[in-house]
């Protein structure tokens, strides 16, 4: 391929960020530049349409609701302890400067990533506010301390110059366009202007009457604005120091402010979770931006004043296309931190933008592409407490955090229908009766809701007897009954065609209740309790079958009988899935393998095989006969909270806190590991994380994978056929398979070389 010189520009900036994004692939493994990295680069990049093709034996890459590696983020810089709380560009856009609350200001460049210097400490507490000078010479920072202080970064200076005056801590600093002025903005509610070459104190600007977070210039330094904390923007004349008029009273605590470069809109970022537009020529209130759910700690304007970036306390950054005509705007939100956003800047050329967060990072992305929306699949905001397969086999029941219940589809993952709403607080057990009729929930709301499978309404009115949260319900095998289990010690036994109590008393344990079930003949109800016990009842009359049985010392957090009612098994806080004789209550199996707390189990349907979902990510597999332990499945990225077998004991459903519902194909389990000697991409489903590496039994590399990816990452062969969640990356072999080990150099073709850049 040639690539010509118009193109040549791109191609270096595109090999740039393939190289700074994937170096811990690169520095480790020459192989993995084309194993790992090339695979994972921006398709759309031309290091990617370059070489790609050229070889042969590569794994195939497909994104789904989440951006392409580095099509938005071109690197991360950590290095800082603690939140970065701003960042500033230098004005030819090769070095960032970036202060934190660990009390450093860092200097980075932005072609390597690279620290440039040693960091700069002023021993005042944590960073506020960093600025570059125009030329670039110095930089000064805000502190908790009341010192504004600049450094001069000349290489044979590193001196420290501290400019005292303000008597609270200094919450914005910056340098007017030409360089002559310092403006500084503080608690002690004064806005404070210095001369950088002599240090002087030009002017105090007095008005506002709380403290001041933000200050800003036009951009010819004719006017300097101030936000403040109570809740007006002050207009300043630079020259004369004298208010520009009367302050804007904008109804909100102002935390961020900046200039359109046109100078005739301000933007402001609220506590309030908006954005303002005012018009400045008339000094009137234009639009408001909404979309963020929390503080807007940042906003600036792109230099050529088409679009708005924003940060936020709800740890996202939002890009906002701007129509002047109309001041209305629509915005993507471009990514999501671990942490607050604290601060979100252009470069000076616009191609790029930085952001730095509560996550203790900086991230450098790619400007054109952040205009590009990726839609999320639709899929939970948060951990996944229960699920339950049809008796059909068709479809999946979940309940969430997130107060909802959803219903999918087993064979494509797509949501049924629109999510069953009315719960007030985290839904903990969902179950479907053995009918297929009705969905039943149970929530942290203390209510019982009963839903039709077919319409999604709810059938009868909440059941609401529970004093406490519900943590579990169950159907009767003939679906006539519904029992549920809460917080307040106590299992209630419902009447589902009526949604009213049955006539047993409510059945009492001795603790929370946080597990039941029914054993198949209808006959038992079984609960487990936060003490360790399993209760048994009659559970048509209420009557107590036996004496509790003391399962273990700690809480039993999910019961289960066999298919013939003859044995139960529990798993709880202990570790251990235990296996007991119902008629003889002698323990049969004493299962050990969860390295943490067993969350839940289940019986397969022939009642040969036992699955358990732990703390620890994992689901084990184990026979029932003799306890060996079959398999332990991994690819959670945290708790499974919940464990199901399909009607036809194919599949095993997972439910767990990092948001995603997994299916396990237990008869491709099997093939897998029988195949996996003679198939090198097999061995990816049984490898482990280690760092961002996927490694082998013998901790061998075998295939990198970029950080933000890990947590959604699905390897496209058995025995995860389905994984539902609002980000999925899948990973395939070609029809050529995959040249990993000592096969890699294969994976150039013998006609490469004919092909020039």
């Amino acid at each position: 391929m040639k690539v010509c010189l118009p193109e040549l520009s791109k191609f270096f900036r595109d090999a740039n960020a393939f190289v700074t994004s994937s170096h811990e692939a690169i520095e480790r493994s020459a192989s993995h530049i084309y194993l790992s990295a090339l695979p994972f680069a921006a398709k759309e990049s031309l290091v990617y349409k370059t070489f790609y093709p050229l070889c042969a034996g590569l794994i195939h890459v497909e994104t789904f609701g989440i951006d392409r590696h580095r099509g938005r983020m071109i690197m991360a810089l950590a290095g800082h302890g603690d939140a970065v709380t701003s960042i500033a560009y230098s004005p030819d856009g090769f070095t960032i400067a970036s202060g934190s609350y660990d009390g450093t200001v860092r200097i980075w460049n932005t072609r390597t990533g690279e620290e440039t210097m040693s960091p700069l400490c002023s021993g005042d507490g944590r960073v506020r506010s960093v600025a570059f000078a125009p030329n670039g010479q110095r930089l000064a920072t805000g502190n908790n301390g009341v010192d504004v202080c600049v450094w001069s970064l000349q290489s044979n200076d590193k001196s420290l110059r501290r400019l005292c005056g303000h008597s609270g801590s200094v919450l914005s600093v910056v340098f007017s366009p030409d360089g002559a002025v310092l403006a500084s903005a503080s608690k002690d509610k004064t806005v404070r202007l210095w001369s950088p070459d002599t240090g002087h104190r030009i002017a105090i600007l007095v008005g506002h009457a709380a403290a001041v977070k933000t200050v800003a210039f036009s951009q010819d330094g004719a006017c300097l604005a101030s936000g403040s904390s109570d809740e007006t923007i002050r207009l300043w004349h630079v020259t004369t120091r004298k208010p520009a008029g009367r302050p804007l009273q904008v109804g909100c605590v102002v935390l961020s402010i900046c200039f359109s470069p046109d100078g005739t809109v301000l933007g402001l970022g609220c506590k309030e979770e908006c954005i303002q537009l005012w018009d400045l020529q008339s000094r009137t209130f234009r639009s408001t931006l909404s979309g963020h759910t929390d503080w807007i700690r940042s906003l600036n304007f792109s230099p050529d004043g088409q679009s708005l970036i924003s940060g936020s306390d709800d740890c996202t950054i939002r890009f906002w296309t701007v129509s002047h005509d109309t001041g209305k705007a629509s915005s993507v939100v471009v990514a999501d931190h671990i942490g607050y956003v604290y601060t979100a800047v252009f470069s000076p050329d616009g191609l790029y933008f930085a952001s730095a967060s509560g996550d203790d990072k900086i991230r450098i992305w790619d400007t054109g592409s952040a205009r590009q929306a990726v839609q999320p699949l639709l899929a939970y905001e948060d951990c996944i407490n229960s699920v339950a397969v049809a008796p059909c086999g068709y479809y999946i029941v979940s309940g969430s955090n997130d107060r909802s219940v959803y219903s999918w589809d087993l064979q494509t993952g797509e949501a049924r229908s629109a999510p069953l709403l009315g719960h007030t607080e985290r839904v903990y057990s969902v179950t479907i009766s053995p009918n297929g009729r009705l969905i039943a929930s149970a929530s942290q709301d203390g209510i019982v809701r009963l839903w039709d499978t077919r319409t999604g309404d709810g059938v009868c009115d909440p059941l609401r007897y529970h004093r406490d949260a519900v943590n579990t319900v169950i159907f009767s095998p003939d679906s006539r009954w519904l029992a549920s289990g809460a917080d307040d010690c106590t299992v209630h036994v419902w009447d589902t065609a009526t949604g009213r109590p049955s006539d047993i008393a409510p059945l009492r344990c001795e603790g929370q209740v946080l597990t039941l079930a029914f054993s198949p003949d209808g006959i038992s109800l079984a609960a487990g309790d936060s003490t360790g016990r399993i209760h048994f009842w009659r559970a048509d009359t209420g009557q107590r079958l036996c004496e509790p049985l003391q399962a273990n010392d700690q809480i039993i957090r999910s019961i289960g009988f066999s298919p013939d009612g003859a044995r139960i098994v529990a798993g709880g806080y202990d570790k251990i899935v235990r296996l007991w004789d119902c008629s003889t209550r002698e323990q049969l199996l004493s299962l050990r393998g969860h390295s943490k707390w067993v969350f839940s189990v289940a019986v397969s349907p022939n009642g040969e095989l036992i699955c358990s979902g732990s703390l620890d990510h994992t689901v084990c597999l184990w026979k029932e006969s003799n306890g060996a332990l079959i398999s332990v499945l991994c690819g959670h990225a945290a708790w499974v909270r919940s464990v199901a077998f399909t009607p036809d004991g194919r599949y095993i459903v997972s439910g767990s806190v990092d948001r995603t519902i997994r299916v396990w194909d237990m008869s491709a389990d099997y093939t897998l590991r029988s195949n996996r000697a003679r198939d090198p991409i097999s061995a990816l489903a049984s490898a482990t994380f280690k760092g961002q590496w996927l490694v082998g039994s013998s901790d061998e590399l075998l295939l990198w994978v970029p950080a933000d990816y890990r947590e959604h990452l699905q390897i496209r062969i058995p025995p995860c056929p389905l994984r539902i969640g609002k980000h999925l990356v899948t990973v395939t072999g070609g029809s050529d398979g995959w040249y990993s080990g000592k096969s890699w150099t294969s994976c150039w073709r013998k006609d490469s070389a004919t092909h020039t850049i």
